[in-house]
């Protein structure tokens, strides 16, 4: 019997020390209920659901098996993310559809998130703006021959990157946020490189092509299909000859499998969701040697509604001697 109590005891100890409380107060959501989700690869699951009070407040939780990123949605549908990396979370605010009235009184991770994704935006736009004139300077014969101003803005870019990169390098080697930010920087950056920076588009396909997709920090954070889709839209949008195109994207997909390979359940996850992309963008050549590929890895299992798939499609494919 007080075995038994022992057990029952360090249990439900166990399970407190993990249990993490998201509270506050939302002034415009009083008797609504509030929603907190958490990502599953590239899939949304609930964690935890409150209902707020007539005075604004309310009181969610997590746990352990939570760790990563989730996001509080209420009636209005617009989601307010945060990091659930173990730490209680506080905020207050008028509306989750108007993040700048939202503050964050307590949880470091989520503050310096919140900093970032405040800050950044605005470097980058500032970025853009001074990319933009020094092409002028550059190229323009009436500007070209101000070295001066030149030299200014090529200063003032380098102090812009050295700041995000400073702020990004202080965080917490142990934190969630240290490893969260620069993929989520990475993610989001591709249309601007596309557009406006080419010159680092070798670079932001290499960074792409280190991502690891068993770990599980990515599996969790929301960004595990935008990785994918990001990745692909930038190799599809390079400036590269369409043959040049799928030599690229063969190379990323080898990239991928190297790690992918160790991983079954994760390996059917994003071969199933690559091989759907790349045959909405009408990438034939891409899928096909996806789908060899992953017909032919010997050291996992595709499932059987993917293989069944994958295989058809090969059979299928244009060229091939109707069956």
């Amino acid at each position: 019997m007080v075995f038994n109590f022992l057990i029952t005891f360090l249990v439900f100890a166990n399970l407190e020390t993990y249990s993490q409380n998201i509270s506050g107060k939302i002034s415009s959501y009083s008797n609504q209920t509030l929603k907190l989700e958490g990502f599953n690869g590239i899939k949304t699951y609930p964690v935890s659901t409150s209902k707020i009070d007539e005075k604004g407040n309310f009181k969610l939780s997590y746990s352990k098996v939570d760790y990563g990123v989730g996001y509080l949605m209420s009636a209005d549908k617009k989601p307010l993310f945060v990091i659930l990396s173990g730490e209680d979370l506080e905020l207050i605010g008028e509306a989750l559809s108007y993040p700048e009235t939202i503050n964050i009184t307590k949880g470091q991770e989520n503050q310096w998130f919140e900093q970032y994704a405040k800050e950044h935006p605005r470097r980058e736009q500032a970025l853009s703006a001074w990319v933009y004139l020094e092409k002028i300077y550059t190229l323009d014969s009436l500007f070209s021959v101000q070295t001066t101003p030149l030299q200014a803005i090529q200063k003032e870019k380098q102090r812009i990157k050295n700041e995000d990169s400073t702020f990004l390098a202080r965080l917490p080697k142990d934190s969630y946020v240290r490893w969260f930010l620069p993929t989520r920087k990475l993610v989001s950056s591709v249309s601007t490189v596309a557009q406006y920076r080419t010159e680092e588009i070798p670079a932001t396909i290499k960074a792409f092509r280190t991502l690891d997709y068993t770990d599980q920090r990515l599996y969790k954070s929301g960004l595990f299909k935008d990785a994918i889709e990001s990745h692909f839209w930038l190799l599809e949008n390079s400036g590269l000859p369409l043959d040049s195109v799928f030599i690229e994207m063969k190379l990323s997909i080898d990239a991928m499998f190297e790690k992918l390979v160790l991983d079954e359940a994760k390996l059917n996850e994003v071969t199933d969701y690559l091989f759907d992309l790349l045959e909405r963008h009408s990438l034939f050549q891409a899928s096909e040697y996806l789908a060899i590929k992953a017909l032919n890895e010997t050291s996992c299992t595709i499932n059987s509604d993917l293989a069944k798939q994958l295989e058809t499609y090969h059979k299928m494919k244009k060229g091939n001697t109707a069956p």
